[in-house]
């Protein structure tokens, strides 16, 4: 029996699904369909950074629920954080995924985005603009608290313990197109 991948706590949490990824509730200020947290408990965005640097090892993931499946595409989506932040500081760092949060953006299970195959495309327009709105929102957040990970020692230069992670894939896949 090998080391096993962590999973997100909040896969036996009912809530309502967008396709097939679940609406959690997280604590933040950017607005979006996300449920808004006011306790102090570790939400979806904390478990996708503070279990980054182990996930990243792994080649396979086995999907024990919903929230598993949102956090592979928060972990994709830290990962493409730090290819794009390499080199810069907090202030230029916070620019830069605050961009990428926004930027148009492949839905997973679309075709030729890093999870098609893996989750199934949206049903219906509705739903594709709704999980758009959604997965900005954790976009917008994720680089935020990333950035609090990354530049926690020095605001001028990214912690090489983290940077180093940007060359190595999760499940040898990555949301960086092709050529970047």
């Amino acid at each position: 029996r090998g080391i096993m991948a962590y999973h997100s706590a909040f896969n036996a949490t009912e809530v309502r699904q967008i396709s097939t990824l679940p609406l959690l509730a997280i604590k933040t200020e950017f607005r979006g369909p996300a449920p808004k947290q006011t306790t102090p408990e570790d939400d979806i965005i904390d478990e996708a950074v503070n279990y980054f640097r182990a996930n990243i090892l792994f080649r396979n993931f086995e999907v024990k629920g919903p929230a598993d499946k949102l956090l592979i595409y928060l972990t994709l989506y830290v990962h493409q954080c730090l290819i794009r932040i390499t080199g810069r500081d907090k202030d230029s760092a916070l620019k830069i995924l605050q961009g990428l949060a926004i930027e148009n953006f492949v839905l997973p299970g679309e075709s030729g985005g890093a999870l098609a195959g893996f989750l199934p495309p949206t049903n219906s327009r509705a739903e594709g603009d709704e999980l758009r709105a959604y997965l900005t929102q954790l976009r917008n957040e994720t680089g935020v608290r990333l950035c609090e990970q990354v530049y926690a020692a020095n605001p001028k230069v990214a912690n090489k313990h983290w940077m180093m992670w940007s060359k190595r894939k999760f499940l040898n896949r990555s949301l960086e197109p092709a050529g970047k």
